[in-house]
């Protein structure tokens, strides 16, 4: 459950990335008045937390290992 929760994770951050790189370039807010560094700083957020997961996931899977 966690590996999709991952790939949700990415890919959310895949969209917030190019809606962010978008808005940057056009240098005005393209959806809900959000404005580009604000998609950024949520793709940042949604990686973070999808590395978190992963390798919470990797201790996991090595201490049912041992």
């Amino acid at each position: 459950m966690m590996k999709k929760l991952c790939d949700i994770l990415i890919i959310f951050a895949a969209i917030s990335l190019v809606m962010g790189i978008i808005s940057r370039l056009l240098g005005y807010p393209i959806l809900f008045g959000i404005e580009g560094q604000a998609y950024l700083q949520f793709t940042h957020g949604l990686l973070l937390f999808a590395i978190a997961i992963g390798i919470r996931e990797l201790v996991i899977s090595k201490k049912e290992e041992k």
